[in-house]
């Protein structure tokens, strides 16, 4: 299961974004952790987490990236849009 929330606790192009986003992407991370945890010991397999991740210091600023990173296999990190005419 790959997470793409863009992005907890930062403002983009027509999010809702709240100050708790931060501590709920730990949450919701944590609960898949568990469920696919859980899962995979019934199926004798193991299921992979990851999420995309902004590759700039904002995004590492408005995650709990050592708790987050902790529980997900990859961190895929998005490396596009870092430079333009804006």
């Amino acid at each position: 299961v790959d997470i793409d929330w863009e992005f907890p606790g930062l403002r983009g192009n027509n999010n809702v974004h709240r100050p708790e986003d931060r501590e709920n992407f730990t949450a919701m991370m944590a609960e898949l952790r568990q469920a696919l945890d859980a899962e995979g010991r019934s199926r004798s397999r193991h299921y992979l987490l990851t999420f995309a991740a902004g590759a700039f210091p904002d995004f590492i600023a408005q995650t709990e990236m050592d708790k987050v990173q902790a529980l997900v296999d990859f961190v895929n990190l998005m490396t596009y849009d870092l430079y333009g005419a804006w």
